[in-house]
């Protein structure tokens, strides 16, 4: 009689046992949330120098020195008090239904060349504080955005050379264990200085899918009309950066995927 109940206790526990460890049923299994992780960096039209402030939606985010907020116009890690492309593409990113949460990691600074953000630049620390920061965080950059070039195309600087700093930075951030790809735009115009070809062309040739290296927007295309004060864009401009920024981060993901 005790032999049976102790028997019926065993088998009792290994059903108990065998139901704890049991592979849940596919409708109960939760897909995992795609969530996109980007540092968004360069000089002012990729900080906060845009006509109009916007607060995002409640799924777009924005990290910065340990810092995870809902993204709101000025965003912090960029200079400048007005708005930015950002908030408006994470809400279209989560929109078009590409990702449910986005996570920007902002290191922008208006009117710097990209020798400051190169090694041995005065921004190079930073950027890279910024980098460690997010990894410490466990968050996983999924991209990498680079807007920059109005200054160069003012100073003269070479193809050569802008090719060269913009190789050692993405090295350093490669450094750091970030494998993202970069997407590097077409950023020339500013004010009274129209496109330059040397940058633009440098800016072209950049592009590498070997090396991870992917062709943003080409923002020069986007006139005065769409700057408020010649080189800042508008809320209109701002609108039209963002849609530009979405449709290369879709494409790069179809073909990924195709």
């Amino acid at each position: 009689m005790r032999g049976s109940r102790l028997g019926r206790l065993l088998i009792s526990l290994l059903l108990a046992g065998s139901t704890a460890f049991a592979q849940p049923a596919a409708s109960e299994v939760k897909p995992q949330p795609r969530v996109m992780v980007a540092l968004v960096f360069g000089q002012s039209n990729a900080g906060n120098w845009g006509e109009s402030r916007r607060v995002a939606g409640p799924r777009v985010f924005n990290f910065f020195r340990g810092r995870y907020e809902r993204a709101r116009d000025p965003l912090p890690g960029a200079d400048g008090q007005g708005g930015s492309v950002w908030t408006r593409l994470g809400d279209k990113l989560i929109a078009a239904g590409l990702y449910d949460r986005v996570v920007f990691v902002p290191a922008a600074i208006g009117a710097t060349e990209i020798a400051e953000w190169a090694p041995g630049g005065r921004l190079h620390q930073d950027l890279l504080r910024n980098v460690r920061a997010a990894r410490r965080a466990r968050l996983t950059f999924t991209h990498l955005l680079w807007h920059q070039g109005e200054s160069d195309a003012v100073l003269g600087t070479s193809a050569e050379d802008y090719q060269a700093r913009f190789l050692a930075m993405l090295a350093a951030i490669r450094a750091l264990g970030v494998n993202a790809p970069a997407f590097v735009a077409v950023a020339t115009r500013c004010g009274q200085y129209p496109p330059n070809e040397v940058i633009r062309s440098a800016q072209r040739s950049l592009v590498n899918p070997a090396l991870g290296i992917f062709a943003g927007p080409d923002t020069d295309q986007l006139g005065p009309e769409y700057r408020y004060d010649g080189c800042h864009f508008s809320e209109h401009g701002l609108d039209m950066h963002a849609q530009m920024w979405l449709e290369v981060i879709r494409a790069h993901r179809a073909g990924r995927s195709g």
